[in-house]
């Protein structure tokens, strides 16, 4: 192909903003656009690499897998195919997601880096995902452009640019149809939200976003550095943290603590807000021991918080949506009774509660046997234990639900 001053001026950009790390060099080639431009950038700057596809089973993935073979020769690597089944699950696409990564990190040998073509749209999508499913600095930090063997070289480069450089180039890249499907939310992310937003208000919304998940992480990073000082010791069978060195750091400090050791005995998840809230009331002693999804057990023992596997995995607590009336969750009864008046009482004690009328609660019992009440999703009252901020309903408002909670052996407060 004749090179043109817009290819040569794109790709001198977009390989200043590449950033390769060292070591042998791996790319999963999925047969798409960004990835066919990693590969061919990293060939212009003279890089030896190899290439490896991921057969999903899905429909679209023969012809994946035909411009994935036709984008390695057309660059000049090797390419491995690995052919994967997608276990069941809520979600095909995460599912499909570990799935894929498991058979990547098998392929890799030692001293071998894992390139995914992760670009600045991407990063943008992720914070904004992140936000709207209320994530913590971790989440907001998108995604980090190398973690152990996996690095994202193309997180400064935009799609845009990446899909002009590989028709510019003549790659025979495929568009995967999927990313069409508006029934998956980062789809609709990508095709409606993120235009409309920078139509209205910030045509340089992705690098802005992208710019925050940067800012972010650097703040990310100090913390988890000062994580460091907690000291945790043990291995994949058993992993223990002193609760002494816990307790005395700050929260936010002492959660990347926690949350590291739940990464390495449930990899790769950190655990949601639920889980961590359960595994502090065993730091704090307020339970003795915790079962979290994937057969985790959190207990303390003497001066040591413990991390350990158990035999089998827990059952999923059952969630129980509450309706006005007698509600049984487990071997707790739940009394929900709504109220026209205006409200004129506050909640007695923790086994009461007062919450708006429109307000949708649902309970269900943690692994640990507590009882979990939840308002439009959000944990809002532990019954026994205590009330957060939104299980409270300001006096004088028109309307509420009065709610009280008991145990079978009888009541536990007064109504």
């Amino acid at each position: 192909m004749v090179e043109t001053r817009r290819l040569n001026e794109l790709r001198e950009r977009s390989s200043d903003l590449l950033r390769l790390p060292t070591g042998n060099l791996v790319v999963a080639l999925s047969g798409g656009a960004d990835s066919a431009t990693l590969a061919y950038l990293i060939r212009h700057l003279g890089r030896e690499l190899r290439s490896v596809h991921v057969h999903h089973g899905l429909p679209p993935s023969d012809r994946l897998q035909e411009a994935a073979r036709a984008v390695a020769a057309e660059v000049g690597i090797d390419l491995d195919v690995i052919r994967i089944e997608i276990p069941p699950g809520a979600s095909i696409e995460g599912q499909a997601r570990k799935a894929r990564y498991a058979a990547l990190f098998a392929t890799l040998g030692p001293g071998e880096v894992l390139l995914t073509a992760h670009t600045l749209d991407d990063q943008a999508e992720t914070v904004l995902m992140s936000l709207l499913r209320g994530a913590g600095p971790t989440g907001l930090a998108g995604i980090p452009p190398s973690i152990g063997s996996v690095a994202r070289p193309l997180l400064a480069v935009s799609r845009s640019d990446t899909r002009e450089l590989a028709g510019l180039a003549g790659l025979p890249f495929y568009d995967d149809p999927s990313n069409l499907d508006r029934g998956l939310r980062r789809n609709v992310l990508r095709l409606e939200v993120i235009p409309e937003l920078a139509a209205r208000f910030n045509p340089r919304l992705v690098a802005s976003l992208a710019r925050s998940a940067s800012l972010v992480d650097s703040d990310e990073a100090h913390l988890q550095n000062e994580a460091a000082s907690v000291p945790v010791a043990g291995t994949e069978a058993s992993m223990s943290i002193p609760l002494g060195a816990l307790l005395v750091v700050p929260r936010p400090v002492a959660d990347r603590a926690l949350r590291q050791c739940l990464r390495r005995m449930r990899p790769p998840h950190g655990g949601t807000a639920d889980e961590m809230e359960e595994v502090w009331a065993v730091a704090r002693r307020a339970s003795r021991s915790v079962i979290l999804g994937g057969g985790l057990e959190v207990a303390h023992e003497g001066p040591l918080l413990i991390f350990r596997p158990v035999a089998t995995a827990a059952p999923a607590p059952t969630r129980v949506e509450l309706d006005v009336g007698v509600n049984e969750v487990g071997t707790f009864r739940i009394d929900v009774e709504r109220v026209d008046r205006a409200c004129r009482v506050a909640p007695i004690g923790v086994w009461s509660a007062v919450f708006p009328p429109d307000v949708m609660l649902a309970a269900r019992v943690d692994s640990g046997g507590r009882l979990v009440v939840a308002a439009d999703d959000e944990t809002a009252w532990l019954p026994g234990e205590r009330r957060l901020p939104v299980a409270w309903y300001e006096p004088g408002t028109s309307g509420y639900l009065s709610v009280f909670a008991r145990e079978e052996s009888g009541w536990t407060s007064s109504p």
